[in-house]
């Protein structure tokens, strides 16, 4: 019961998480148009309190994830396939800790009057990282459910 508890709630926090990147990935084709200070507005006022809900999504995910990997730590290639979306979601965690995070920070201390002068490279960067996390993202959550299905054809 442990095992299915912690794959729900791992399911589920992963499949939003991966969603919320996706957007991201999503959104890029339409800020990419978007001037300076519009795009350092937009930035600052839809993304203003994401860092603790989706923070929270995220670390979620991973933590229940982690109870998942554990729990199956015995059974061959499920408890593979748990890792793989756990080292997954770790991936996705850092590159938005040690490289979107700063650039958050860059852009929200900066206002729509006096956009960063590399705007558009930290724009573009931003977007490029997004990919990489959504690549982690549907990574772990495939390999999740690929645990999941494996587990249910034995």
């Amino acid at each position: 019961m442990a095992l299915i508890s912690a794959r729900s709630i791992s399911l589920l926090l992963t499949a939003l998480a991966a969603g919320v990147v996706l957007g991201h990935l999503m959104s890029r084709v339409g800020k990419v148009t978007l001037p300076g200070p519009l795009f350092v507005t937009v930035q600052n006022t839809l993304y203003r309190n994401w860092r603790t809900t989706v923070g929270a999504v995220e670390i979620g995910a991973f933590l229940s994830t982690f109870v998942v990997a554990f729990l199956t730590r015995r059974r061959g290639a499920i408890f593979a396939l748990s890792l793989a979306g756990l080292l997954s979601l770790a991936g996705m965690l850092l590159v938005w800790a040690v490289f979107i995070n700063p650039i958050n920070i860059q852009v929200r201390a900066t206002t729509s009057e006096s956009p960063p002068a590399d705007w558009a490279l930290l724009r573009d960067r931003w977007h490029r990282l997004h990919a990489i996390r959504s690549i982690f993202a549907v990574v772990g959550l495939g390999a999740l459910i690929s645990a999941v299905l494996w587990d249910c054809s034995r």
